[in-house]
């Protein structure tokens, strides 16, 4: 069941981000350009999950994959899309700022040391095979991604919600839709680390298809009201 669940996520999280990002191509915004590459790096994530699951045990260069774009950044993205939608001004500013943390989060998964004898499977989706928590590991920084990028989809999701409830209820539904996938994403990441394991494929699949029915609604709606994103 778990392998089924990993396969759906994969399917689900590539045509998503298919789909998505030939709706940027069509009609280009900043809050699709960063859905775009949320759901990208998601869909990268969940891939080499799967990979390293089926060929029974992590190698280092999907591991570091795995984790840049899926521990990491699994929600950094798609949290700026959620800004975008609300306030692009803001959203490009705050990726300004976040962009020298992005590249040495990355050279930092490049450059850690591994060892996958700290697993308790040779393919377990966890960040123990990298050192203790620490300025110089990558699994401290993920702590602070992970918590923006959520907070940015829950609370701005929330509070659009709350803002166009009466004026625009379609994009009110849609960015509904965002809060509930934020809080899907984030319970099923949260299990993770507490060693709950066994429910992130079925959670990660269920959370994406939530944020893009979210992400569509608010954007269609956004589109006939003369809205810009």
């Amino acid at each position: 069941m778990a392998l089924l669940f990993a396969l759906l996520a994969v399917a689900l999280s590539w045509a998503l981000f298919a789909l998505t990002f030939a709706r940027y191509r069509k009609r280009p915004s900043l809050h699709n350009a960063f859905y775009s590459l949320g759901l990208l790096f998601f869909a990268l994530g969940v891939s080499a999950e799967l990979l390293a699951r089926l060929k029974g045990a992590w190698d280092p260069f999907s591991y570091r994959l795995w984790y840049f774009t899926g521990a990491m950044h699994g929600v950094t993205f798609l949290g700026l899309g959620s800004l975008a939608l609300l306030n692009p001004k803001a959203a490009r500013g705050l990726l300004l700022a976040l962009s020298p943390l992005i590249l040495f989060g990355l050279y930092l998964v490049a450059a850690a040391p591994l060892d996958f004898a700290q697993l308790p499977e040779p393919y377990a989706p966890l960040g123990k095979a990298f050192p203790e928590p620490s300025l110089t590991s990558p699994r401290l920084w993920t702590i602070p991604f992970n918590l923006l990028g959520t907070a940015l989809m829950a609370g701005v999701a929330f509070y659009t919600t709350l803002l166009f409830w009466r004026k625009n209820p379609q994009r009110a539904q849609g960015t509904a839709l965002i809060f509930l996938a934020a809080l899907v994403l984030a319970s099923t990441s949260t299990l993770n680390r507490f060693g709950v394991v066994g429910l992130e494929e079925a959670g990660r699949a269920f959370g994406v298809a939530l944020l893009y029915l979210g992400v569509l609604l608010a954007d269609r709606s956004a589109a006939y009201a003369g809205g810009r994103a």
